[in-house]
């Protein structure tokens, strides 16, 4: 009896960023009937971080049941669609059954891939016709899938994927929302270290002078942070990302966006550490030094704020949706520094006789 392996995935797509369109229409027909694709747009948030060329080898190479490859003139000449190629020629060497399943898109030969092997080809069987060639080969009769997406912020990788594989309506702020959550929820160690105000001494003191330039760079840099956010959240950057009215986003922006606001959470948090953690021989400026770090603290807890309200309203997206009722998200953010500790750190260095 022959041993039938359980894959992850029944299939990998392999395909130039050109036909992504196309590619994409074949994704979402095959995801109705249960198939489970290997889809990178759909695994944007599983990929964030990996070394990519480790990551596609092992789901080009072992990971998909089958590895489709869709064949252009733009195919063959990207370093990324060669790398899964060859991944999947080494594959298809050690195993007796087919595993490479070529798709003609236009009249391009694929250099290195067997003159014997079948293609498919896409002009004359119709998008419909891969799809049902895809089924076939995969020898079940499939029923369209029931949903997995549960209707909350996705809170892991695995949830914002299924988000995507489904897309239901509002996925975007679902898909903002969690990606935020998550980013929060990754930096909370560095958050309790914040709010007790602890930070490792660098080992160093530092004399008048370079204190005062460090304070200097610090408030120069603080407010350039600060000034970062409303810039993620302008008209044209939320348009682009999250798509006009009635048009579906940009899961990638979108994704960008939320990483930006995510680092500039972190930036922060460091920026204080660094000034809390550098030893000072002058005890005044010393304190001046902890008063400043605490020009974060509003900026911080906005944001932490800011990612709760949302997820907490996009928890309850989905059901409100199904109701028909109106929803507003508005996704709007304004940062500032406290005023009662700019002015104290303010008064105290003019009574010390420096200016920032």
């Amino acid at each position: 009896m022959t041993e039938v392996k359980d894959y992850e995935y029944d299939i990998a797509v392999s395909f130039a960023g050109e036909d992504r369109e196309y590619v994409r229409n074949v994704v979402r027909e095959l995801q109705k009937f249960k198939i489970s694709v290997f889809y990178d747009e759909d695994n944007a948030s599983t990929m964030w971080g990996e070394n990519l060329v480790d990551f596609l080898q092992e789901v080009y190479g072992r990971r998909a049941q089958y590895a489709v490859l869709f064949i252009s003139r733009h195919y063959i000449e990207k370093k990324w669609t060669k790398h899964e190629r060859q991944t999947a020629q080494d594959r298809a060497l050690q195993q007796s059954s087919p595993y490479i399943l070529p798709v003609r898109l236009d009249d391009s030969e694929l250099p290195g891939l067997h003159s014997t092997i079948g293609y498919l080809n896409a002009a004359s069987v119709g998008l419909e016709g891969v799809v049902d060639a895809i089924k076939k080969k995969l020898g079940e009769k499939r029923t369209p899938a029931a949903p997995r997406f549960d209707g909350r912020t996705p809170r892991t990788s695995q949830a914002i994927s299924t988000l995507l594989a489904e897309r239901p309506s509002g996925w975007e702020v679902l898909l903002f929302a969690g990606v935020l959550r998550q980013g929060i929820d990754a930096l909370e160690m560095q958050y309790h270290d914040h709010i007790v105000e602890y930070a490792p001494r660098s080992g160093s003191l530092l004399d008048d002078h370079d204190a005062l330039r460090l304070m200097r760079a610090s408030f120069t840099s603080v407010q350039g942070t600060v000034e970062v956010i409303p810039r993620l959240f302008a008209p044209n950057v939320q348009t682009a990302a999250f798509g006009k009215l009635g048009e579906p986003g940009d899961p990638d922006r979108i994704i960008h966006i939320a990483n930006r606001l995510i680092g500039t959470y972190d930036d922060l948090m460091k920026w204080a550490a660094n000034l809390r953690g550098s030893g000072v021989d002058n005890e005044k400026l010393g304190k001046l030094m902890q008063i400043e770090a605490k020009m974060s603290d509003m900026p911080i807890d906005t944001i932490r704020q800011f990612v709760n309200v949302l997820v907490s309203r996009a928890d309850s997206l989905t059901e409100k949706l199904a109701r028909e009722e109106e929803v507003d998200i508005t996704l709007h953010l304004t940062i500032d520094i406290d005023p009662e500790i700019s002015d104290e750190f303010h008064r105290l260095l003019a009574e010390y006789g420096a200016e920032i």
